[in-house]
């Protein structure tokens, strides 16, 4: 009886393997949307920012998501705090960040380009110690409507707080500390977009 049975699993076996269904290479996944693969795994600190850009060019906001921290803050400028009213920004936590950053990404529906320190990636001061940093300097943004109009530009100075998680690093903080040249910030352009809606 047993020796029965391996000659028909063997023959059903022979039988796949002519038909080509065993073995057989599997059609590779389609490409992706963009906003995956751009994405890198946080495990330093400045993969943080590698992110946040991948997050803030790309259509969807998961990526963007997926590196804030659940308790994130954004604190703005005081300038612009006092200009757009302290209740614009009360209570930014995660929530109100994505749902600011999907405004954003309706109003520049073409190309959106950020960088994080300066045109090298280096900030003006970096502390890093086990399991958090912290980064300080300029940040730029160029934003552009696609309706045929010069691109916005928006940079700042700020300090960005980052903490260290199961999943990797993420952003705990963003404060904004200072304007960077003749450009409003982008608090001035998140509060702009929360206070409008």
């Amino acid at each position: 009886m047993k020796g029965r049975n391996i000659i028909t699993i063997l023959l059903l076996l022979a039988v796949l393997i002519s038909n080509g269904c065993l073995f057989d290479p599997r059609d590779p996944d389609p490409p992706g949307t963009g906003e995956e693969d751009c994405w890198v795994i946080p495990h330093s600190e400045r993969d943080v920012f590698e992110n946040l850009e991948c997050g803030l060019g790309a259509t969807g906001n998961s990526s963007y998501e997926r590196i804030l921290h659940p308790s994130f803050t954004f604190v703005p400028r005081l300038e612009d705090e006092m200009e757009l009213g302290s209740e614009v920004f009360e209570g930014w936590d995660k929530d109100v960040e994505l749902e600011v950053i999907t405004r954003l990404k309706g109003e520049y529906q073409g190309e959106r380009k950020v960088q994080f320190g300066d045109e090298n990636g280096v900030f003006d001061r970096e502390s890093i110690e086990v399991g958090r940093a912290e980064f300080e300097g300029p940040y730029m943004f160029v934003l552009d409507r696609s309706d045929g109009s010069p691109p916005d530009t928006l940079s700042g100075k700020a300090i960005f707080y980052v903490e260290k998680l199961t999943q990797g690093w993420v952003l705990k903080t963003w404060e904004d500390i200072d304007v960077n040249g003749n450009y409003s910030t982008s608090g001035y352009l998140r509060g702009s977009l929360r206070g409008s809606s």
